[in-house]
């Protein structure tokens, strides 16, 4: 155990003089070689970050399995666009499908459970619902999708069109927004959402 800690704190140094380094060329040179660097060094921590480890239980494999699957066209997305921060899609899609596992999300792509039809697309599924403070299930018509990414792209389009103002680069505030304009009824969903991505760090893809 002792080699193991040793071995951890040694990497931990490199990583800290590396980055100390190439923070001290960007503000020596200030050049776009020296950014290029930078910001590939931190896509490399990121990608380190989100893959799976050997220690992890089956169910956690599936969960990084899940945000990485997700994280990658929300980063791709927001890149193009600006409107929903990736660590909100992520963190929704999250909530919405149950880690993926939702009817929905299985059978439409729909891992965020917007209602309606899409290209004429729709299919009704079971759904919890508050209706006068009172959870109740009831069945809903759902937009069904060809893919995760045509489901992320119209996901922002909605939620820039419908929920959040332009510019909200606070995920405490849009999550917040989100609740307060109604995109669902729980009334904890703004807390839920701010709890997933903090326990899972998933504010770290805004930076992409």
């Amino acid at each position: 155990m002792a080699k193991k800690r040793r071995r951890s704190k040694k990497n931990n140094s490199q990583a800290v003089a590396t980055l100390i380094f190439l923070l001290a060329l960007f503000v020596i040179g200030g050049g776009m070689g020296v950014r290029y660097v930078m910001n590939n060094y931190i896509a490399n921590q990121r990608t380190q970050a989100s893959k799976p480890t050997e220690s992890e239980t089956p169910e956690q494999r599936q969960q990084h399995q899940f945000i990485n699957s997700v994280a990658k066209p929300a980063v791709n997305v927001y890149q193009a666009n600006h409107q929903v921060l990736p660590s909100i899609v992520i963190a929704q899609a999250i909530v919405e499908s149950n880690w993926g596992h939702s009817q929905l999300y299985q059978e439409a792509n729909n891992p965020f459970g917007i209602k309606g039809s899409y290209n004429g697309q729709t299919k009704s599924f079971p759904t919890n619902e508050y209706i006068n403070g009172k959870e109740e299930r009831i069945n809903a018509n759902f937009r069904v999708y060809p893919s995760l990414k045509a489901a992320i792209l119209d996901h922002d389009e909605v939620v820039a069109r419908q929920f959040l103002p332009a510019n909200v680069t606070d995920y405490h505030r849009a999550a917040t927004l989100l609740q307060r304009n109604g995109y669902a009824t729980d009334p904890s969903y703004a807390k839920k959402l701010v709890n997933v991505i903090n326990t899972y760090s998933l504010n770290r893809f805004d930076g992409y």
